[in-house]
Formats: C-alpha cells, structure tokens, sequence
C-alpha cells in the first residue's frame, strides 16, 4: 500500500513539474536578432518611416527608447499577463564577470518634430565623424539620460554615453530654444567628448602600439619607482601618462587610451607639440592614438 502511494505521490509530481515548464519557460524563438531594432514591416508612422530612412542611409538602426523587445508570453497563474522585455543595457560589456553598479534612465523625445529635429542635427554634426567600424551599431536618441553611479550617488544628466553596441545621445540642449550653428558645434564636440574614449577603448586591439610605450606603468605601484605619495607631472609627462587619480598606483591601459583619445579630438598635432613640446612620449602616444581611430573610421 505505501508503495502504491508513492508511485502516485512521484507521479503527481512529475505532472506538476511539466504543467509548470509548459507555462514558465518561454518557447525559443531564433529570429534575427536585428529584427527587434528596426520597426515592424506593417508600422508606416512618421517614427517607422524616419527609422527605416536613417538604416539605409547609414547602416545604423536607429532608436527613440531603450526598450527593443515586449513578447507576449501569456498568462501566468494569477490570470495576470506575462512580457519577455529586452532593453538596450548600457551597462552591459560582452564577457563581464560582475555588474556595474551605474544605472541609467531616460525621458523619451515626445514628438515626431522632436525626433526629426535631432535626426538631423545628428546627420549634420556628429555622423560626419564616424565611418568604417567606429561607427555603432545602433543610436538611441532620447530627450535626458539620468545617470546614477550608486544608490548614494548624485545623480547626473550626460550629454551622451556608449557601449559595445549603441551609442545614446540626449536632445534636451537642443530643444530648450532655437541655437546658432556655432553653439550646435560645440555641443556635438561635448557630445564626442563624452564617448569617444569609450569607442577607442571598445576597440582596443587596434591600439597595441600605443600600449607598448607606457606599459611597464600600467597599474603599476608608485612605490616599485621609487615614488612617495603620487607622482608629479612632470614624471608621468615623461613616461607618457597624461594622468593618474590612483591612491597608489598608475591607470589602466584603457583609463590611458581614454585620456588620449579625448586629447587628439581636443586638440590638432601642432597644439599638441606646443602644449607638450619637453615630453616626447606624449607627443609619440597622441600620434599612434590619432592614427589607429583614424583607420578605425574616425574622421577629425
């Protein structure tokens, strides 16, 4: 008789198990994954249209919120519905082992006039600077990008912010009153500012020979050369460092190729000897930077 109860007891079980597989895990579904960043075949609003252009032109997909993917999965056990939702993850790097703690939130641009607006701006101010690989593979356009480094943090409104595949700008600037061609320039300079060091550093390998020259200080302790407290900067000027924020130690190799890149859009060759003219190494780390975003696609 027990072992009556048990058969039974084992196979109830194995019934429940199945009825809760069949409804909680989603069947897998081996679209393109591209489809979910261009607009449905069906969609002819003004926002599909202007999407669908922005592909053919640039080979971009083109976005206006972070949200790329809302699938219907049914409903669960409470009669509530259930979504599977891919977002574009900022925060996301392939291959990482840990999460990052910074956490992003955007205002959407509210109008189709809104959206075209910065199409345009974006066309005429920033693509002009990307061809060839730098450029991303998708733009995400939005009014505001709240940015929140931790739960403690201040919270801050970047003008722009990237990662291995999106690239997301924010319009507000441009939508708070009519501006002069001269202040649209300086805005899209800000906005290149703010990722380009990050694209350079998404595509490292193109890098190696800028690597070579600082290498033996990458990460380094100040006190393997001897130094007490931090460097000066007429130390780290001479081993081709532009800085180091460490406590105890010099920057990473790519908080370095970070810093060149910004300093090779900021200023041209010739600023650059000028402004470094007793440290050659700079001079030497600015070229081979300039050289490997240039063959990457980025035109100066």
């Amino acid at each position: 008789m027990n072992h009556t109860k048990c058969l039974f007891a084992i196979m109830a079980f194995v019934v429940a198990m199945a009825s809760c597989s069949k409804e909680d895990v989603p069947e897998v579904n081996f679209k393109n994954p591209s489809a979910s960043f261009q607009p449905s075949a069906d969609d002819q609003s003004p926002e599909a249209q202007l999407r669908q252009q922005f592909f053919q032109e640039t080979g971009c997909y083109l976005l206006f919120n972070d949200t790329i993917q809302r699938d219907s999965l049914g409903i669960d056990i409470n009669g509530e519905p259930r979504y599977f939702v891919e977002t574009v993850d900022m925060t996301y790097v392939v291959g990482q082992t840990s999460s990052m703690s910074t956490r992003y939130s955007y205002v959407y641009l509210a109008t189709d006039e809104q959206k075209q607006q910065v199409v345009g701006f974006l066309k005429q101010y920033i693509l002009p600077h990307f061809s060839g690989k730098l450029r991303p593979y998708c733009w995400l356009l939005v009014d505001v990008i709240n940015s929140k480094a931790s739960e403690t943090a201040t919270p801050t409104k970047p003008y722009a912010i990237s990662n291995q595949r999106c690239l997301a700008v924010a319009a507000n600037y441009l939508l708070q009153r009519e501006r002069t061609d001269a202040q649209l320039q300086q805005y899209a300079q800000r906005i290149l500012y703010a990722v380009i060091g990050q694209l350079a550093v998404n595509h490292s390998e193109a890098f190696s020979e800028f690597f070579k020259v600082s290498a033996p200080y990458y990460n380094a302790d100040y006190s393997a050369y001897g130094i007490e407290g931090k460097p000066t900067n007429d130390f780290l000027y001479s081993v081709g460092l532009l800085s180091s924020t460490g406590a105890a130690s010099f920057p990473s190799s790519t908080t370095d190729l970070g810093s060149y890149a910004l300093l090779v859009i900021q200023y041209d060759a010739d600023q650059i000897a000028q402004r470094y003219a007793s440290y050659p190494l700079i001079q030497q780390k600015a070229a081979l930077a300039q050289e490997a975003l240039v063959q990457l696609g980025y035109v100066f």
